[in-house]
């Protein structure tokens, strides 16, 4: 084991998303010193980087739990939270398995990240920051905070990222195969709670037909 990959361990740093700021802290010296160790752990297969910036140790000397694809999803990009396929996944109400990481950003470009832990996706829809977090829930994985869409707003942010038209119930348990139960348990009070985060007219057509139909 290289000696930096102890001192990150000795840190505590094993079960965490590791930043540029934190080795800055660790490793002393100019940071050309710094890139040659970071690299020299990387060829070792002991610290992993995730994107430019973000790295973690390899699970092999993660102690308890390897780190959730969701907690890292919510790192690697900050204010964004687990959506999409992803979360109708979590949800249990699609039954395909879904392969990569999606998730929505409160600002930027839309993103991709090939990491040896999975591939993350991210689209940042024109939402207002007042209504960025309505509908997303706090949970814990493995004893990890991680943010995801309640079933509604992955729906919601689905339909606007593959700008589907005129989206009903028909819809979501045709095309996306999602039980006639789950789709009922969506309430009139949840649609008016989020009726105002998007203002695209996929969106707004979809809660109609949603309301309408209750």
């Amino acid at each position: 084991m290289q000696k930096s990959t102890e001192l990150i361990i000795d840190n505590h740093l094993n079960e965490h998303i590791i930043r540029e700021t934190d080795l800055a802290a660790l490793f002393k010296g100019t940071p050309a010193r710094r890139y040659a160790l970071v690299n020299k752990a990387i060829r070792k297969n002991e610290l992993v980087r995730l994107c430019r910036g973000y790295y973690t140790l390899h699970h092999k000397y993660q102690k308890e739990h390897a780190l959730d694809p969701f907690y890292i999803a919510n790192r690697i990009v900050p204010f964004s939270y687990v959506s999409c396929e992803s979360a109708l996944s979590f949800h249990n109400l699609i039954p395909e398995r879904v392969t990569q990481v999606t998730s929505i950003a409160a600002f930027g470009k839309n993103k991709k990240f090939e990491t040896s832990y999975g591939n993350f996706v991210y689209r940042a829809p024109p939402v207002l920051p007042i209504y960025f977090y309505y509908g997303v829930q706090m949970i814990h994985l493995n004893s990890q905070i991680v943010y995801i869409a309640s079933p509604l707003r992955a729906l919601m942010d689905y339909v606007y990222c593959h700008k589907i038209e005129n989206v009903n119930t028909h819809f979501l348990t045709g095309s996306l195969r999602i039980e006639e139960d789950e789709v009922s348990k969506i309430t009139q009070q949840e649609i008016t709670v989020l009726q105002n985060v998007y203002r695209s007219r996929y969106v707004v057509e979809f809660l109609k037909n949603l309301m309408d139909e209750k």
